[in-house]
């Protein structure tokens, strides 16, 4: 009987499989650095400083779902992790104005001002991990390719 290698029962050719585990590695390294970034200067998490990020972004209170979906999180998750940041002063819960069973999330002003200290840094290891190291051409591809895949996903 022949032992069948992982690499004979690929249904990925080279290109393929270098595309998709480059994304993997790329991201994972990307990721990490910029989080050990912002916990070294600002003592913040990267997810925190996306979700306040979000927050911010929004220009308004987010119902709990909503920030669920941008920040790809489950409801229970979000429960969890939106009380970490209410412990922490960098957002407040209230319900929701329109449905009183539902709760809202906005940021503190100790929320806003977190996230205007840490974005410099965060922006600068963007720019020095991922955007310098590519071409204007090789960033177009890939916002081209990134919005490919989104389609229709709700990304």
């Amino acid at each position: 009987m022949a032992i069948v290698t992982l690499r004979a029962m690929s249904v990925f050719d080279d290109t393929e499989m270098a595309a998709w585990s480059g994304f993997l590695r790329a991201h994972k390294v990307v990721i990490s650095k910029l989080d050990a970034e912002l916990q070294h200067a600002h003592d913040l998490p990267l997810v925190w400083y996306d979700a306040l990020v979000q927050l911010h972004m929004s220009g308004r209170p987010l119902r709990m779902k909503e920030l669920a979906g941008r920040l790809l999180l489950s409801r229970s998750a979000t429960t969890r992790f939106v009380d970490r940041l209410e412990s922490a002063g960098l957002v407040t819960r209230s319900l929701a104005d329109d449905d009183r069973r539902g709760m809202t999330v906005e940021l503190t002003e100790e929320g806003y001002r977190r996230l205007r200290e840490a974005s410099p840094t965060h922006l600068d290891g963007v720019k020095a991990h991922f955007v310098s190291r590519l071409g204007r051409d090789e960033l177009e591809t890939l916002a081209s390719a990134w919005k490919t895949v989104l389609t229709n996903e709700g990304g």
